[in-house]
C-alpha cells in the first residue's frame, strides 16, 4: 500500500515536472515554469527512491537527500516567482543553507543525538516559513488569483514543518504515527505540484487563448481583406472586358452602318448605269460578305459567354425556361446595348428584338415599372 501511494505521488509530480519543462522549453522567457520543473521532477525522484528502498531494503540514504536538498533549494525561487518578486538574495542563501546541510551529510561521520546536516536543513526550513508567510501577504495585498489556496497550502505547510521539529527536537509524535513510512512534510511538495500546475496551467492556457483568438482575428481580417482585394480585381477586370466588348460591339455596328450605306450606294449606281464594269458587281458582292461579319460576331458572342459564365449559369437555373436565344439577348442587355445595336449584332430586325424581351419579362415574371436591364445587370 505504501509503495502505492509513493508510486503514485511520484507519477503526478514528474508527470507536472515534465508538461511545465516542455512549456519552458518552447517559452524560455517564463522562468517560472522551469523552477517549478525541478521542484516537482526532483520531489517524484525523492517519492521513487522512497518506495526502492522500501521494497528492496536499500541504503540510499544519500540519494534520497540529495533529491530532497534540491527540491528545498529551488523551492523559494518558485515561491518568489509565484509572486513575481525578484528576491534572489534571500534565495540564494536559502538554496545554500540546504546545499551545505547535503554536505554536512556526506562529510560528518561523527554520531550526533541532533547532526549538524538535519540542524542546517532545519535552519533553511524555518527560512521557507517566512517565504510563504511573505508570499501570502503578497498574495492577498495584490489580490491575485488563488490567494485562498495558497494561504490553505502554506498553513498546511507550517504546521507540518513544525510538526517535524518537534518531532525531531522532543520525541513528541503526532502525525508521524498515522504515517511511519514517511514524513508527513514530504507531503508538502505534491500538494504544491497540484496548486501550482493549476495555476500554471490555467495561466498558460488564458495566455495561449487570447493569443489563438488574436491570431483567429487577424487571419479573418487579412482573409477579408484578401476576399475585398481580389472581388475589386475581378470587378475591375469584368470592368475592363465589359468595356471592350461594349467597345467592340459599338466599331461593330460601326461598320455595319458604313458598309449598308456603301452598299446603297453602290447599289443605286448599279441600277441606274447598267452597262458598267463587271468590278462594280464584285465590290458589290465583297460588301455584302463583308456585311455580315460572321468572323467578328461570332468572336463577339464567344466573349460574351466567356465572360457572362456565372450570369448565363444563375440564368439557366433561376429561369430555366429561358432558350438559348433569349439568354444571349439578355446578355447583350447587361451591357446596356440599345435596341438597334443588338439589332445589328444578332442580325435581326429591332421589332424581333421587342419581342424577345417582351418574352424575357413575360418569364421573369417583371413588373411593368421594372426595367429590364436594371434587373438584368443585379444578378
Amino acid at each position: 500500500m505504501e509503495v502505492l501511494i509513493l508510486s503514485l505521488f511520484s507519477g503526478i509530480n514528474i508527470a507536472f515536472a515534465l508538461l511545465s519543462l516542455f512549456i519552458w522549453k518552447n517559452n524560455k522567457i517564463q522562468k517560472l515554469y522551469i523552477y517549478f520543473g525541478i521542484f516537482s521532477m526532483f520531489s517524484g525522484f525523492y517519492f521513487i527512491l522512497i518506495g526502492l528502498s522500501t521494497v528492496l531494503d536499500l541504503n540510499i540514504i544519500y540519494a534520497i537527500l540529495f533529491c530532497a536538498a534540491v527540491y528545498y533549494g529551488v523551492f523559494p525561487w518558485l515561491i518568489f516567482g509565484l509572486i513575481d518578486k525578484n528576491k534572489k538574495r534571500y534565495a540564494y542563501i536559502l538554496s545554500l543553507i540546504f546545499a551545505i546541510a547535503f554536505v554536512f551529510l556526506v562529510l560528518d561521520k561523527t554520531e550526533r543525538v541532533f547532526p549538524l546536516w538535519q540542524i542546517t536543513a532545519h535552519i533553511g526550513l524555518v527560512g521557507l516559513f517566512v517565504v510563504v508567510i511573505y508570499a501570502s501577504i503578497i498574495y492577498y495585498k495584490n489580490k491575485l488569483k488563488g490567494a485562498n489556496e495558497f494561504l490553505i497550502l502554506a498553513i498546511i505547510f507550517i504546521l507540518l514543518g513544525l510538526e517535524e521539529l518537534i518531532t525531531n527536537y522532543t520525541g513528541i509524535v503526532f502525525l508521524r504515527k498515522y504515517l511511519p513510512w514517511l514524513s508527513p512534510l514530504d507531503i508538502y511538495p505534491l500538494l504544491f505540484t497540484l496548486m501550482i500546475s493549476l495555476r500554471l496551467s490555467n495561466d498558460f492556457y488564458s495566455k495561449n487563448k487570447l493569443k489563438i483568438k488574436f491570431l483567429e482575428s487577424d487571419l479573418k481580417e487579412k482573409q477579408m481583406q484578401l476576399v475585398t482585394f481580389e472581388k475589386k480585381k475581378l470587378e475591375e477586370s469584368l470592368q475592363f472586358k465589359t468595356m471592350d466588348l461594349t467597345n467592340f460591339g459599338i466599331e461593330i455596328i460601326k461598320n455595319r452602318d458604313f458598309i449598308q450605306k456603301l452598299y446603297v450606294k453602290l447599289d443605286e449606281i448599279n441600277k441606274t448605269e447598267i452597262k458598267d464594269s463587271k468590278n462594280l458587281n464584285a465590290v458589290i458582292k465583297t460588301l455584302k460578305t463583308q456585311l455580315l461579319i460572321n468572323k467578328e460576331l461570332n468572336y463577339f458572342n464567344e466573349n460574351i459567354e466567356k465572360i457572362n459564365h456565372e450570369f448565363t449559369d444563375k440564368l439557366k437555373k433561376t429561369y430555366p425556361s429561358l432558350t438559348a436565344n433569349e439568354i444571349h439577348l439578355a446578355s447583350l442587355l447587361r451591357l446596356n446595348l440599345n435596341t438597334k445595336e443588338i439589332a445589328t449584332i444578332k442580325n435581326i430586325e429591332p421589332n424581333s428584338v421587342k419581342v424577345l424581351r417582351h418574352r424575357i419579362r413575360k418569364k421573369m415574371n417583371l413588373e411593368t415599372s421594372e426595367k429590364l436591364s436594371d434587373f438584368l445587370i443585379k444578378i
